[in-house]
């Protein structure tokens, strides 16, 4: 689970004693996942600095399919998951830290992602992509219906007991196919994730592949 760091040349030897190594052929900096104790450490030179959680190298896709709110038609669509994380937040002494959180997940209202997620879901999922701005917080990554092309918003999918990402029993959690994907290094977003009972239906009776 290595970390990708923007570390400016003038930095490196700060960088080189808090754990980050050289990627030599992508001509970058890394935290590897043996260092992770100093990740706080490392902190200032994370990409994409307005993202807080941290997913897996094994980033998770789930797959459903949902009737489109707007044309009616049956469309594919997906979130992003992850069996562990770290998570940005405060301490119990107002002291900003990274959590490591060891339970599965699926995350929705994602308002920031990495670069190579960005590439990962134009070149796999064409129809995940930014929608129309639902908050003061600005523009979320949202699916979008591969029929009539509009925005399905993430309360439709996630919002009531029942719906496709938040179901109540068993069997409707066998809907849903999660597909792991390997990254070189761990992708990063800024989102919001429940650790309700339905989130462990869908850990224990989904499809993987």
């Amino acid at each position: 689970m290595s970390l990708l760091l923007n570390v400016p040349a003038a930095e490196e030897t700060e960088a080189k004693s808090k754990g980050a190594l050289w990627d030599a052929n992508l001509q970058t900096w890394y935290l590897p996942d043996i260092n992770y104790d100093h990740i706080m450490e490392v902190d200032k030179w994370i990409t994409d600095r307005d993202t807080a959680i941290i997913l897996s190298d094994e980033v998770i896709i789930a797959h459903a399919h949902q009737t489109c709110p707007h044309c009616q038609h049956n469309t594919s669509v997906i979130a992003i998951g992850s069996d562990f994380f770290y998570e940005k937040d405060m301490n119990e002494r107002d002291e900003l830290v990274w959590f490591e959180l060891d339970f599965f997940t699926l995350f929705q209202q994602t308002s920031v992602i990495s670069a190579h997620l960005f590439n990962f879901f134009r070149d796999n999922y064409p129809h995940y992509k930014q929608g129309p701005a639902r908050s003061a917080d600005g523009f979320y990554w949202c699916n979008h219906c591969e029929h009539c092309g509009k925005d399905i918003d993430d309360a439709t999918l996630f919002a009531d007991p029942g719906s496709i990402f938040n179901p109540d029993d068993a069997a409707a959690a066998t809907a849903i196919t999660l597909r792991a994907f390997p990254f070189k290094y761990a992708p990063h977003i800024d989102a919001d994730y429940n650790m309700n009972n339905n989130v462990r239906l869908i850990n224990e009776f989904a499809g993987r592949t």
